[in-house]
């Protein structure tokens, strides 16, 4: 997973290590934890972090036993779960434990993964669905409780707002450890892009001649442009102001939101550009990204992506946030008609 190996480190050590070693743990009067949350903005790999997370403890509790234990993945959409009819959302979350717990006697390693789990382990009494949260939480704190560590089964849960999630979820002995997912800084955005721009991918002819037609000093060298056009700090790339409880205000700009998700999204816009280019001009062979496919790529990103809300709502923006929701007073947008006018001069405490 590009860029998240500390996160990783984290998971292993809380996770990984217990049941690789459970003689160990036992020797120090540790128990294994039961749960973890893993909380960020989206578009960061909490999801595949989850999934790898799976794949390698199997891997190597199979190396340390001799055994050949597979591992069981249960992707749970938490969304989906909620339902208005009395009584389903609690039934849906007793099956979930009631298959892990079949399957852990069957011999597999048990990984319940639920996805956006503020959706339905919100805090009681809030929110739009408060009854159905009234009666979810209490269901799945007793299944946690009666989990048991003989039962290899792992819970881990994911949220971009981990504030909404009630706190008898997150007490020790249920969700034990909560691990954040930052967004990739300049060096990990390289390590992820250059996962999807490489020398295996159609490079154009006037870029492959800037580099003795080396396909891999090409791909190397578009990676490194693209990180340079997209951490700029200068009036076209300023996205947004965040207005801070302590009086302090931060301009954020498009280094500042960037996800794994955004970076492969931009490349596939740049194979679309490069695709039309090539329809266009009826030459086919010599197809392939330019530089300046992934620079109008990036900008376009920011323009027209999905995960940024076309709204001024604080709520809207405070799941793409890098930082403590209660620390946020309000946010403003910079539109494009603004773009390098007004919004020129950062305010104070600009980072």
């Amino acid at each position: 997973v590009g860029g998240q190996e500390e996160v990783i480190g984290v998971i292993r050590d809380a996770i990984e290590l217990p049941l690789v070693y459970p003689e160990l743990y036992e020797k120090f009067g540790k128990r294994p934890l039961k749960g973890i949350l893993l909380y960020g903005p989206p578009g960061c790999g909490k999801t595949l972090i989850g999934k790898a997370t799976a794949y390698n403890l199997t891997k190597e509790y199979n190396e340390r036993t001799g055994e050949n234990v597979k591992e069981y993945f249960m992707y749970i959409n938490g969304p989906k779960i909620l339902n208005m009819w009395l009584g389903e959302s609690e039934r849906q979350v007793r099956e979930i434990f009631s298959t892990a717990r079949e399957k852990a006697k069957e011999g597999y390693l048990v990984f319940i993964f639920i996805d956006e789990a503020e959706s339905i382990l919100r805090t009681r009494n809030s929110g739009r669905f408060t009854n159905i949260s009234n009666t979810v939480v209490p269901q799945f704190c007793a299944e946690m409780d009666g989990l048991v560590s003989s039962e290899n089964i792992v819970v881990m849960l994911t949220s971009n707002r981990p504030d909404y999630i009630d706190p008898a979820i997150l007490r020790p002995e249920r969700i034990d450890r909560r691990v954040r997912v930052k967004r990739p800084d300049r060096k990990a955005a390289r390590e992820i892009l250059a996962i999807y721009v490489n020398e295996n991918i159609p490079l154009a002819a006037e870029e492959l001649a800037k580099h003795d037609n080396d396909p891999a000093r090409t791909a190397q060298s578009l990676v490194d442009a693209t990180i340079a056009y997209l951490w700029r700090k200068d009036g076209e790339t300023e996205f947004l102001d965040v207005f801070q409880r302590n009086g302090g205000t931060q301009r954020l700009y498009w280094k500042d939101l960037v996800s794994g998700a955004l970076l492969s999204s931009l490349v596939e816009r740049a194979k679309d550009f490069a695709i039309k280019r090539a329809i266009e001009a009826k030459q086919f062979d010599n197809a392939g990204i330019t530089e300046a496919d992934l620079q109008k790529a990036v900008t376009m990103e920011y323009k027209e992506n999905e995960i940024f809300p076309k709204s001024d709502a604080v709520e809207d923006w405070l799941m793409l946030l890098d930082q403590a929701p209660e620390n946020v007073a309000d946010v403003k947008p910079i539109r494009a008609a603004t773009r390098g006018q007004g919004s020129a001069k950062a305010p104070t405490g600009v980072i």
